[in-house]
């Protein structure tokens, strides 16, 4: 602070304002009247205006002699006391303070005078008595001022309410202690740490959990108890939340007091002050031994009825499998035989009123026999616990070379295949495609038994492949046929068959598409169907890289 001397500028048109000693500081600029041998450099209306200025200042600004008796106070301090500024001159400051603190006060203004010298300033909290004042707590600044001719020093003095923060800390402090009271008392164990992520409190059940004393706690903290494995990501997923100020869970497991591991859940919710500054965390630390226990039994035995729902269905699928095994084969010795002795072959390419009952009958026959082992097939691999678990057996697969042998195979075994075109497409410069080939053959021998079903005869299958991106892109796509907008988001479900009007296409098991879609999330891709333009198109993705 400093002080300098100010006069009012003689103007004879106007009254001369009496001599003022204007106060100057950081905090403000106040005048005390003094009589004062010089003339002011200020006009009277300037000096009206910083007097007004001063006068309704919202903090108290006081000036006192030695003996702590208030000179001048400006009106909004005043009023703010509960006073009017004629009520406090001449009075001791010291009335305005509770009586516990006025000796402080005393002190204070002691040690500052015999620090005069060195400019200090005081800097104190205090608790006032004025009845009729809503304040009840100041912070007080003071500092000696030499401001007369006589060297007498002055005590410039100013008041600021902090009663709302007082008040807001002694809540604070008191809900702090109402909630470890409470933390102590119920049954749930509980932990509470501070704004630097250090715990700083454990109610009774946590301490009996651990053995420990409130004070061993507190120098432990909690990880002393976590289990040597679980530390380290324990820790990561604490520091992460503490950093983000965010919620936090993991579970872990914990020493108990006899050496005994229990598992435990551990949650931590931030806290905050009314104002938004970060408090800290309080955290619940919950026994879910049994409960971790029972989920392991569970997953156990899932696994242990995996093992044996794969045995009964490896058993099943043999006795299954092989009764129609031979009655395929007997069949296709059977159609090489009729095409020897009534040109079968040529029968087939009639219409079904036109072929001979022969023809007819052997058609019937290997359908209902193809479509009897594709049933057993799909229904047993859906329906397989292990399917999407085993590891995939992966080959380097030059794509190109061999899609031409997976549609020569089909051509073999689907004996109404050639009554299709079947154009493959497949573009260049297609990298080696890392895959399971059994799983991507199941996968289009489906899509174009589905193609050649829905099919009309001499409509053209268009087989492609193609890179985008870093996937492998393959296409199904036939013509003469449409799937219907309202049907496509069921197209891949277990046993569904798209309705049609023509019996010939209600054949199927409702199983093949629901496969596909599984094999090629086992791949790690996806598919899609589109149907417009009277075109239905399967398109997949797959990774160049398959997983392990």
């Amino acid at each position: 602070m400093s002080v300098h001397q100010s006069f009012s500028k003689h103007n004879p048109c106007h009254h001369t304002a009496p001599p003022r000693l204007e106060l100057v500081s950081p905090r403000g600029t106040y005048e005390v009247e003094k009589p004062i041998p010089e003339t002011s450099h200020c006009t009277q209306e300037e000096v009206l205006w910083e007097r007004k200025l001063y006068e309704n200042t919202p903090r108290v600004y006081m000036t006192l002699d030695r003996t702590g008796t208030i000179l001048s106070v400006n009106q909004q301090g005043a009023s703010s006391l509960g006073y009017l500024p004629q009520e406090l001159i001449q009075k001791p400051v010291f009335q305005l303070f509770n009586q516990t603190e006025q000796k402080t006060l005393i002190d204070n203004f002691i040690n500052l005078f015999q620090d005069s010298s060195k400019g200090e300033v005081g800097n104190w909290e205090l608790s006032l008595n004025c009845p009729a004042s809503k304040m009840r707590a100041v912070k007080v600044a003071a500092e000696i001022l030499h401001a007369t001719q006589d060297s007498q020093q002055l005590i410039l003095m100013v008041l600021e309410d902090i009663t709302h923060e007082k008040l807001t800390a002694g809540t604070l402090q008191e809900s702090e202690q109402q909630l470890r009271l409470l933390a102590d008392i119920i049954p749930v164990m509980l932990w509470m740490a501070g704004p630097d992520g250090l715990y700083n409190f454990f109610n009774r059940s946590w301490l009996e959990f651990t053995g420990n004393r409130g004070q061993q706690q507190q120098e432990f903290g909690c990880w002393h108890e976590v289990h040597p494995k679980d530390k380290n990501s324990c820790q990561q997923t604490y520091e992460s939340a503490w950093r983000t100020q965010t919620r936090f869970q993991y579970e872990c497991r914990c020493k108990r007091w006899d050496g005994e591991y229990r598992w435990i859940l551990n949650t931590g919710v931030p806290r905050f002050h009314p104002t938004g500054g970060f408090l800290g965390y309080i955290g619940t630390a919950v026994d879910i031994t049994e409960h971790k226990l029972a989920e392991i039994a569970w997953q156990e035995s899932q696994k242990a009825a995996r093992v044996q729902i794969d045995e009964l269905l490896n058993t099943v699928s043999h006795e299954l499998r092989t009764p129609l095994t031979n009655m395929k084969m007997a069949i296709q010795m059977l159609g090489i035989a009729l095409n020897r002795e009534h040109n079968l072959c040529l029968e087939t390419a009639f219409s079904s009123a036109e072929s001979s009952p022969v023809a007819r009958y052997f058609q019937i026959l290997t359908n209902e026999c193809d479509r009897e082992i594709n049933l057993i097939n799909n229904f047993l691999d859906l329906q397989r616990p292990d399917a999407s678990t085993k590891p995939l057996i992966l080959e380097k697969i030059q794509i190109e070379q061999w899609l031409e042998q997976v549609v020569e195979l089909f051509k073999v075994r689907n004996f109404l295949a050639w009554r299709h075109k079947l154009d493959l497409q497949v573009a260049p410069y297609i990298p080696l495609f890392v895959c399971d080939p059994h799983s991507l053959e199941r996968i289009l021998l489906e899509l174009l038994s589905n193609a050649c079903k829905f099919s009309p005869p001499g409509a053209e299958i268009i087989i492609a492949a193609k890179s985008k991106s870093s996937c492998l892109q393959l296409q199904v796509s036939n013509s003469g046929v449409e799937i219907p907008a309202s049907e496509l988001p069921h197209i891949f479900d277990k046993f569904y068959r798209i309705p049609s009007n023509d019996p010939c296409r209600q054949g199927g098991t409702g199983l093949g598409l629901a496969l596909v879609q599984k094999l090629t999330k086992y791949l790690g891709g996806t598919i899609q169907v589109e149907s417009e333009s009277n075109r239905t198109c399967f398109t997949i993705q797959l990774p160049f890289e398959a997983r392990s």
